[in-house]
């Protein structure tokens, strides 16, 4: 005997289920500068009756210090570590996921009736660094469309800010490089040799620009005049001081 759902048969009702609703997401992402700092903007996240929804920092790596939740007659708060701001004492406490569920309205005197409120998060990077996250929380009725708003780290401005550490990076090896051009070019012409205490102060000044050192500092640091750097380079760079007899 087949079975029916409503005089249904039950095998024609689940392919009649809605594609849309089978493959709904359940992740929703907001970049981290969406939410935080002077150009973010107000975020909302939806709340449905019987479907909670967790805020997940755990991608950018920042540890949840403290919550306001600023009415909580219609939503409820809990997160998976010990928090300042909810009812305990938490000197060392840190989350790094908050969950929330809608229950049924409970009037609290001095609150007005409203379907919204705010959440603010303060969080803590590893360094130390202090961040503010602000969210209008809304109930909502129907389907829910996600049960999870993981914040993410904004790709693009981690790429800005690599750029410029790239190309300081590129710029340092290429004045490695026309220094030890200039060395090869002065011991070809007799004016140093390997065993010179000039020529391992050189091999230094290289070993400092590698580590990082800016050219003035790694210099100093290999009692190396910037004269002579820039000597060495234009010896790298132009042929015509072979010719002209030029000398260290």
């Amino acid at each position: 005997m087949k079975k029916f759902l409503i005089g249904i048969p039950l095998a024609i009702a689940v392919v009649c289920v809605p594609l849309s609703t089978i493959a709904a997401p359940v992740v929703r992402t907001i970049k981290q500068t969406q939410a935080s700092g002077q150009g973010a903007i107000l975020q909302t996240i939806n709340v449905w009756n019987g479907h909670g929804v967790v805020i997940s920092f755990y991608e950018i790596g920042e540890t949840i210090k403290k919550v306001w939740l600023d009415d909580p007659s219609q939503i409820l708060l809990d997160t998976d570590g010990c928090l300042e701001g909810l009812g305990e004492n938490c000197s060392k406490g840190g989350a790094g996921l908050i969950h929330l569920r809608r229950i049924k309205k409970v009037n609290i005197p001095g609150i007005p009736q409203t379907s919204a409120t705010l959440l603010t998060v303060v969080t803590q990077s590893s360094s130390g660094e202090r961040k503010t996250y602000s969210f209008r929380l809304a109930t909502s009725n129907g389907t829910p469309k996600y049960s999870q708003v993981t914040i993410q780290n904004d790709v693009a401005r981690e790429q800005t800010a690599l750029k410029p550490q790239l190309q300081s990076l590129v710029k340092t090896q290429q004045t490695i490089n026309q220094i030890r051009g200039g060395i090869v070019v002065a011991i070809k012409s007799g004016w140093m040799n390997q065993q010179d205490k000039l020529h391992q102060r050189l091999q230094k000044l290289i070993g400092y620009l590698q580590a990082g050192d800016d050219i003035s500092t790694a210099a100093n640091k290999s009692s190396i005049s910037q004269e002579l750097v820039n000597k060495l380079i234009a010896l790298n760079n132009n042929s015509d001081n072979l010719r002209q007899g030029n000398s260290l």
